[in-house]
């Protein structure tokens, strides 16, 4: 039973990623605008040391910022407005008349998402060390970088779920993560120096998971050990178990929410 249930599972995986990929739009934010960015910003700005970055480059002084940058527009915007798109298309809907309930296929798309998300990111990674020739510390900084952006996705990613629980339309899921996006970027040194922010906004965006994934991505490729930055891997933790633990509770996913819009529905016939 177990294998079959495995069996069924991987299927519907591969089902949500061929959704994604007939999709053009979806394919250019989930695989082609994290490597886009990356080349874009370093056509820009390059990579040529400067006194501004200590005699180091753009990319190189500030690169690390960027898959978080990427990593809160897939997950405020990206996954809201995609969610709501299929609950208008009744994507769930059609779940009650089949025996596969709603959450399998959220799981499915949880995975997929992840997974190609992670494979766009990691081609930014390709794109900077080989187009730029900005290195890491060491190969093992750059498998910690990995991880550490791999966690991150993993926490925000609950974030946006849980925004997806909560608004059908895709104007209001839009909308609000726009409210969710913009501060989180602009208060997490991946946009504007920490250093020009008031000290009021330094200190309460310390506290914010983006900033704490920032910092832990730039420890990590610089050398660091996870030892060195526990408090920002521990944040993230924290913040993804608790999204993820909002967003099951809260949202409109379960099978039981399903059972009521159901009963709702038989009613109004």
């Amino acid at each position: 039973m177990k294998g079959s249930s495995m069996k069924a599972f991987r299927r519907l995986c591969r089902v949500t990623v061929l959704r994604t990929l007939r999709d053009p739009v979806t394919v250019v934010f989930s695989l082609a605008f994290a490597p886009a960015f990356i080349i874009v910003m370093g056509l820009i700005f390059g990579n040529d040391p400067t006194p501004q970055f200590g005699g180091r480059g753009f990319l190189e002084a500030n690169f690390t910022a960027f898959p978080g940058i990427v990593i809160a527009i897939t997950s405020a915007i990206i996954v809201p407005v995609d969610m709501a798109a299929q609950r208008s298309a009744g994507v769930l809907r059609r779940f009650r008349a089949t025996p596969l309930q709603p959450g399998p296929y959220l799981a499915a798309d949880v995975v997929s998402r992840l997974t190609l998300t992670f494979a766009s990111i990691a081609a930014m990674y390709a794109v900077v060390i080989l187009g730029f020739d900005v290195r890491p510390a060491s190969a093992g900084a750059l498998v910690g970088a990995l991880a550490a952006t791999l966690l991150g996705l993993a926490a925000f990613l609950a974030l946006g779920y849980l925004l997806a629980s909560r608004f059908r339309a895709t104007g209001a899921a839009q909308g609000v993560g726009n409210i969710v996006l913009y501060p989180l970027i602009f208060t997490s040194g991946a946009a504007v120096p920490m250093a020009v922010l008031p000290e009021g906004v330094r200190a309460v965006a310390r506290f914010s998971p983006l900033t704490q994934l920032t910092y832990l991505c730039q420890g990590l490729w610089a050398g660091d050990g996870w030892g060195a930055h526990w408090g920002s891997a521990a944040v993230l933790l924290g913040f993804g178990i608790v999204c993820a633990a909002l967003a099951a509770r809260l949202g409109r996913f379960s099978s039981r929410n399903s059972k009521r819009s159901g009963r709702r529905g038989r009613g109004g016939r």
